[in-house]
This record gives structure tokens, sequence and C-alpha cells, in this order.
């Protein structure tokens, strides 16, 4: 009999798989949430951008001014499902942010709320996840290889649910006005223009203080895209997943044993930025997996325009497996 595959540990919270990082009622309480008027939610697959891409939310609304921990991050952003009584959350911002990796349904959106939906190409995505679990003990999945989170990721059979469902989905409300859609790469290639556009969803006040004040606004520009680029924010945004010291962590996961294997050599502090970078799926996927990938990608995004924004990835996946034309 062939041994079963490794895969990352997950809970099971009313029937469906998920992180055993989450509590299951903060995970209920989280899918009931509806924003006010005024708030701005977050959304996002894991490991698609989602700490970066509130980094540079935070400090578009610090005017620039530099977050100095993962705490002082935290007490500015809330993670639905990992933070008690956000109904009740009220910020030193001027404006209540939130982010999530519950899906974007349209039953719980309020057409008062905005709405910043981050994606990352599926491929990066991927060896971005599968760093993550086997990074962090809770998923005891330390000896588990690229090959074995492939098998999981396809069948999004580890916690986090199904990539293209996820995806496709927020996809398909990137028109809605008052909804900001975007993707990794086009945060990583144009960065300067993307930071203006997302500004200016936040709130004209935010567009124009970056667009229409002179070397002022190219300066607070510079200094925003300065203190986001990951070589900044790696040891800022260093969790430390005992919940020890983070008042605004839940009880559940403070009584975890959770330690890091990579990021701090073992220790209970956990970093959200690994490489940043687009295109690492190279040095890990084989050709028969790019194959697989390229089979599930035209399956479960049957119906859907999404892929077009990866065109050029996924054209060098089927060159490298030996699919294209």
């Amino acid at each position: 009999m062939t041994a079963a595959r490794p895969k990352p540990y997950y809970q099971v919270v009313d029937g469906v798989p998920r992180s055993p990082l989450i509590a299951p009622e903060l995970l209920r309480e989280g899918f009931e949430f509806v924003p006010e008027k005024g708030d701005l939610l977050q959304v996002s697959y894991p490991k698609s951008g989602t700490h970066w891409v509130q980094y540079i939310t935070q400090l578009i609304l610090r005017n620039g001014e530099p977050l100095e921990s993962y705490e002082d991050f935290r007490k500015n952003a809330v993670f639905l499902e990992y933070r008690p009584g956000p109904r009740s959350y009220r910020p030193s911002n001027v404006l209540r942010t939130f982010l999530t990796h519950i899906p974007l349904h349209t039953e719980n959106m309020n057409p008062e709320a905005k709405y910043v939906y981050v994606a990352r190409n599926p491929w990066d995505c991927c060896v971005s996840a599968y760093h993550h679990a086997k990074d962090v003990s809770v998923y005891l999945f330390e000896d588990g290889t690229f090959d074995d989170f492939f098998e999981c990721f396809l069948e999004g059979d580890f916690g986090w649910g199904d990539y293209f469902e996820h995806v496709v989905g927020g996809y398909s409300l990137k028109n809605e006005p008052n909804v900001f859609f975007v993707t990794y790469e086009e945060l990583k290639t144009n960065t300067r223009n993307t930071i203006v556009n997302l500004a200016r969803f936040i709130g004209d006040r935010y567009g124009n203080m970056l667009e229409n004040d002179g070397k002022d606004g190219q300066k607070l520009l510079d200094i925003i895209i300065e203190r986001s680029a990951p070589e900044s924010m790696r040891n800022i945004l260093a969790s430390n997943l005992g919940g020890q010291g983070n008042v605004d962590a839940d009880e559940s996961l403070k009584k975890l044993d959770i330690s890091s294997k990579v990021s701090h050599g073992g220790s209970k502090s956990h970093s959200f930025v690994r490489r940043g970078e687009v295109g690492g799926w190279k040095e890990y996927f084989s050709p028969d997996q790019l194959r697989r990938m390229e089979a599930i990608i035209a399956k479960k995004t049957h119906g859907s325009n999404v892929m077009s924004l990866w065109c050029d990835i996924r054209e060098e996946a089927l060159r490298i497996c030996g699919e294209s034309e």
C-alpha cells in the first residue's frame, strides 16, 4: 500500500477544512460581518500580498509615518478571523480598516463601504503558501515537500479553500464602483501609479496628497515606496505567534504552541514577508506540474477572463512544459 502524502494539518469547522490558526467562533463571526458606511475592507486569498497592500494602505492613511512593529500594524487593521468583536473596533486612524481571507460575496457587501481585492498569480501563490505551511509549526508540515503541497493546492485541500474559486469570485466584482481590484504583479511592476490609484480610491484627499502637492507629494510617495519595500517591512511584519505582547491576539491563538522554523530561527516570531518577488515559481514547478496546473486553470476558470491578468506568466509556463502552440 502506498503511503499517503503529507499534507498541512487543518481543522474542520462546520464540515469545511480550515486553517488551524483560526478560532471557529471568530471565523463564523467573520462570515457574518458587514462593514459600516466608510469602512475599508481588504480581501485576498492567503499569500497574495495581503500584508503588503495593507501596509501601503496604512502608510497612506498615516501620511507616510513609519510603523514601529507588528503590534502597531495591528492596531489600525483588524483581521476578521483573528480578532474578536470587529464591530466595536474604533481605530486611531480616520477610518476603520479590516482585512480577511474570507471570499468576497455580494450578499455581505455594503454599497457605502469600500473594498480592496488583492490577487496574485496561482504559480507564485502556491509557492508562497508552501513556504508558509512548512515554516509555521502548527501545520505539522515541516518535512513536507513542494510536490506534496502542490497536490493539496490543486485540490484546495489544506484548510485555505480553493484558490481559483476565491480569485474568480473577486474578479467578478472588479467593476463595482466601491471595489478596487489590484494584483500583486501590477503593484510590483507599476508601483508608483498603483499606490496613487489606491490612495485615490481610499479618498480624494489621499490621492490629492500624492498627485497635486508638487515636490512634497512626490517626496511622500517616495517615502511610502521605500517604507513598503520587502527589506523595510520584513522585521516590522513579524508576528508573535504565541500572542504574548499582542493585546489584540485571540485567547485561542495564545494557547497554541507555535514556532517558526525558518523566519526567525525557530522562535515564536514569524515574518509575513519572505522574498517579495514575481517569478519564483520557476524554481519549483516541474514540466508535468505545469501541465497539470494548466489543466486545473482551464477547468476552474472556465467562463471567466481572470487569467488574462497573468497571460504572460501563463504563456511562459506553457513554453516551459512544452504545451505552447
